[in-house]
């Protein structure tokens, strides 16, 4: 990676780390909604990851795989904005869900290990999700639901968050990677045969893609706009994001640098 544009992604991730911090900072606790708090703070604070290490990696800003972080990316965005619209109950509905997951999985892990003829307490992984539960619910008391956490549709709680354009044209198109759908792979995944005899059927490929920084971009961008529903619904006391703008401005900047020249010998 050049010198340059390693230094400018290294920059955008430190300010939205500090984004994260004041607005962790900014946002006054009230230990009597700590479901609140841990919720909208995890889940801004996996924004800030993905985005982060999106950043680092610019051998995913290609149409493969660029488009499966992005769709997780806008699921957090939608998640997120339905919540803050109802945020006491619908942050413990978030974990009830999750903590049921949980327990299900362990469930899972158990019968796998008998029908294998092993002991389940041999298993680690066991152990830590069973810890986990327990240290914020008594798991007899943990319901497990096989449907959604929202008891929603993505699309329906977008609708109801205010959010539908973006489901329309974020988190949908970028469900076509994640799902591997023919819309997708038919236009990533086959080219053309060669042969006229073979009536235009096409072949499979692995083709080595581009790298394409309109991702970075893209992920930059709903990385500000999470944190400005944020500032919207709960107005922490901190200054606005400057990130994504001092991203592109640095960006810009970089393009109309002259190339160096070498000194003639």
């Amino acid at each position: 990676m050049d010198e340059k544009v390693e230094a400018l992604i290294f920059e955008y991730v430190e300010d939205i780390r500090s984004d994260l911090n004041d607005r962790w900072n900014g946002w006054p606790l009230d230990f009597s909604e700590n479901e609140l708090h841990e919720v909208v703070g995890a889940l801004l604070a996996r924004q800030v990851t993905l985005a982060s290490n999106f950043a680092r990696s610019p051998g995913v800003w290609n149409g493969h795989i660029a488009p499966i972080l992005l769709r997780s990316v806008a699921d957090v965005y939608i998640t997120l904005a339905w919540i803050l619209k109802d945020p006491k109950d619908r942050a413990r509905k978030f974990i009830m869900y999750g903590l049921g997951q949980a327990k299900l999985q362990v469930e899972h892990r158990k019968a796998q290990a008998e029908a294998d003829g092993e002991d389940p307490a041999d298993d680690p992984m066991i152990a830590v999700l069973e810890d986990w539960v327990a240290s914020q619910r008594y798991p007899f008391l943990t319901e497990v639901d096989v449907g959604s956490w929202s008891g929603l549709s993505s699309r329906k709680m977008a609708d109801e968050a205010g959010c539908l354009d973006f489901h329309r044209y974020v988190y949908m198109p970028f469900s076509a990677s994640v799902h591997s759908m023919w819309h997708h792979i038919g236009r990533l995944n086959l080219e053309p045969c060669v042969s006229p005899l073979h009536r235009g059927h096409k072949l499979p490929i692995d083709p080595e893609p581009e790298v394409d920084p309109s991702y970075l971009y893209l992920a930059a961008k709903y990385l500000d706009k999470t944190f400005r529903l944020l500032d919207s619904e709960i107005g922490p006391n901190c200054p606005p994001s400057r990130a994504f703008d001092d991203l592109l401005a640095k960006i810009e900047q970089l393009g109309q640098e002259e190339p160096a020249t070498s000194e003639p010998s």
